[in-house]
């Protein structure tokens, strides 16, 4: 066979752990612990058709079948294709995919082929090529669970391009001829110049254990799915310690490479077999990275277990996760929020956004599509192997980080929709106030209207009674005036009468009657001229009023101008208030989460203090109606779950019917604030390695895991007493 082709290997002054990044095929001398893995899987491989391998996410099913299974096989005269299928809008249809990868390959080393794959069936190519008589090709497929995760959401990769997918694997895998040569082979009619009855392709799928039903719905159409399994576990104790020291060799002692195993057993547990211990290879690399940076950054040729004590295990992978991203977000050119200090996080967005998928799990993003502001940040995340690029298009490197990542989403968009509630909140107030000011102004408007209008009548009707009052005084004056001189003619005809001057009677007695008209009329005028002024008087004092109510409504006006300016004012106050709320709420949430973290560690450092001993006077009193759990991560391995858990159990009613309704639905931990709200809730309490809730009445209960892998469960007490 040709020579295989060597990649270069980390430099000495790099951390001798890879931390997330997937061990290679050229750095198969330094991949360790997984010997027993090799040979057992390299011999099914060898021994079957198809072989699927399956594990749960982060145990190392890349590194293990590049770094141990492609190595072995080369040597047995074997040709591993690794094959990773996309899913974008613009790639080719799968079985192209397939043909493309082993063109690449062939030509990558060297082979001599008379044809490359082409418009021919795979089962065609792969039993006429000669060069598969001396060689035996071997399609891997990993990451293989994507075909039923990324494809599903991708129009471009129907149901029908599946189909003809499957078909063409199933013919494959089965050596079936497939269905459109039947004729052609069955019944002799064209020449058949190779032998299509020998099988020497072998397939491998590779994928998460979580989809193992998905591939149990396909045994109709490729029964050989049945038969060839292996399931990749997690390494224990023994071989954690194979790693630590064959990476690290003469730079680690066998007390300080225990002190480091030990630093993954459970609280609990800590003299447990190192042959029964899980521990995931990829946290147990990112920490040792982790370690191996700080001994070079101090400078120390030895490794030493201090620096675990700094930090509980739960918090090292997140530490490692905000340090470089914060090292990314910080590389973004102008990444300051007017500037001040606060940094934005817009790598962070990209990556909860971008990189992994609705449901957490991982995606490419074609690199063509990255904005060239992110690109620096981006090109951090590469650097510390977070993320990595085929050229193509861009992806995270392990599947560990999707549950930090969507918890971050999670809270981000949590808090988004938070401040878009508070600020349609705000406008919703700011239009209310808006509004009241408005129909202020109308009311006001429409009043002062009404007013003015009142007082110009006012004003026309004081007119008009004016031109009455001098009309009447203008008669008082003529009619006085007359009476006076007919009086004087009376006095004079009396004079006249008696003296020496002679009238008529009947002059005299007219003149009289006369004087006597006009005085009753002059007292009717009168009258009537004092009518006129009382109204007079009655108009001036209703103008004075409604004067004197425009002049109330003017100040008012005024007033309603000064709380108008105040409103705005506290308005803005408000905003203010509500945005320095809002920076203090992200910044108490973080304190809140730190402080839950430290009570947990504090919890798992002094056990002590949560012993039967140590339990309150109304927990021993009720100990005779408590409700007790085994829990276990699986119930076939009984693996003990950790005794940091906070563990609620609710009352099932109506007052509690909304708060149980959240709690359904599924995320990584719980939302403790509104499980703390619950009428009735208990906290169950880890005594002698059993979660405990005390003096529980019988009833229907809603029992909250707050874990990673957490559920939710509906319990019924019957009857008194200890279940």
């Amino acid at each position: 066979m040709p020579a295989t082709i060597i990649e270069p290997l980390q430099n000495e002054s790099a951390p001798l752990f890879i931390g997330l990044q997937s061990y290679s095929e050229a750095q198969s001398d330094i991949f360790y612990g997984r010997d027993e893995e090799i040979d057992k899987l390299t011999n099914l491989v060898k021994a079957n058709i198809l072989t699927i391998v399956f594990g749960k996410s982060g145990t190392g099913k890349t590194s293990l079948l590049n770094a141990g299974i492609f190595p072995r096989l080369r040597k047995n005269y074997c040709l591993p294709f690794r094959i990773r299928l996309e899913f974008n809008d613009s790639s080719a249809d799968l079985v192209t995919q397939i043909k493309n990868i082993l063109k690449t390959e062939i030509d990558k080393y060297g082979f001599k082929v008379e044809s490359y794959p082409g418009d021919e069936t795979l089962w065609e190519y792969f039993h006429k090529e000669p060069l598969w008589k001396s060689v035996t090709p071997i399609l891997i497929f990993d990451q293989f669970e994507e075909i039923f995760t990324l494809a599903k959401k991708s129009n471009r990769f129907g149901n029908q391009q599946q189909a003809a997918f499957w078909e063409e694997l199933a013919d494959l895998i089965e050596n079936s001829i497939p269905e459109k040569l039947k004729d052609k082979f069955l019944n002799d009619k064209e020449q058949i110049d190779y032998s299509y009855k020998n099988q020497k392709i072998k397939i491998l799928f590779s994928f998460r254990e979580e989809y193992l039903p998905e591939f149990e719905s396909i045994t109709s159409k490729i029964p050989s799915i049945k038969y060839s399994r292996f399931r990749l576990m997690p390494m224990n104790g023994n071989q954690a310690y194979e790693v630590i020291t064959k990476t690290w060799k003469d730079k680690i002692d066998a007390n300080e490479a225990n002190k480091i195993v030990g630093f993954f057993a459970n609280e609990n547990n800590k003299n447990k077999s190192y042959d029964v211990m899980e521990i995931e290879p990829s946290l147990l690399s990112q920490v040792c990275a982790y370690i191996d940076r700080q001994r070079i950054t101090e400078g120390r040729d030895k490794i030493s277990a201090d620096f675990l004590n700094k930090y509980p295990k739960e918090t090292i992978l997140r530490s490692i996760y905000d340090e470089v991203l914060a090292e990314a977000n910080a590389a973004v050119p102008d990444n300051h929020l007017n500037n001040a200090k606060l940094l934005l996080k817009p790598v962070n967005e990209f990556v909860e956004d971008k990189l992994i998928t609705d449901e957490g799990y991982r995606t490419k993003y074609d690199l063509n599509e990255i904005a060239e502001r992110l690109k620096p940040g981006i090109d951090v995340l590469q650097k510390k192997y977070f993320v990595r690029d085929d050229g193509k298009s861009i992806e995270l490197t392990h599947d560990v980080l999707t549950p930090i990542i969507k918890t971050d989403r999670e809270k981000r968009r949590k808090e988004i929709a938070v401040a878009a509630a508070r600020k349609k909140a705000n406008r919703r107030a700011l239009i209310i106030i808006i509004l009241s000011i408005l129909a202020a102004a109308l009311i006001w408007y429409l009043i002062t209207r009404k007013a003015i209008s009142d007082r110009n009548d006012a004003i026309e009707q004081k007119q008009q009674l004016d031109v009455k009052i001098k009309n009447a005084s203008d008669s008082l004056r003529w009619i006085g005036d007359s009476i006076k001189k007919r009086q004087f003619h009376l006095n004079e005809l009396k004079q006249n009468k008696n003296g020496t001057y002679t009238i008529g009677d009947s002059t005299y007695s007219n003149l009289l009657l006369q004087s006597h008209d006009d005085s009753a009329n002059l007292a009717l005028l009168q009258k009537q001229f004092n009518d006129l002024n009382n109204q007079k008087f009655l108009f001036q004092n209703n103008i004075a009023l409604q004067n004197a109510q425009i002049d109330s409504l003017i100040n008012n006006k005024k007033k309603v101008d000064i709380i108008n300016n105040d409103l705005k004012r506290n308005i803005e106050n408000l905003k203010r208030i509500i945005s320095f709320d809002s920076d203090r709420l992200v910044l108490l949430q973080k304190n809140y989460d730190d402080l839950r973290k430290e009570y947990n560690d504090y919890r798992i450092k002094h056990p002590e203090l949560y012993s039967p001993e140590n339990r309150p006077a109304e927990d021993e009193q009720s100990d005779t109606n408590s409700l007790k759990l085994n829990l276990y991560y699986s119930s076939s391995h009984k693996t003990k779950a950790p005794p940091n858990l906070e563990i609620y159990c609710i009352p099932v009613t109506d007052a509690n019917k909304k708060i149980i309704r959240k709690a359904k639905v599924y995320e990584i931990g719980c939302d403790q604030l509104q499980l703390n709200k619950a009428t009735g809730k208990k906290i169950a309490k880890f005594v002698n390695g059993i979660y405990t809730f005390y003096n529980v009445a019988p009833g229907k209960y809603f029992i909250k895991i707050c874990a990673y892998y957490g559920g939710y469960y509906t319990y019924t007490k019957t009857s008194s007493g200890n279940v």
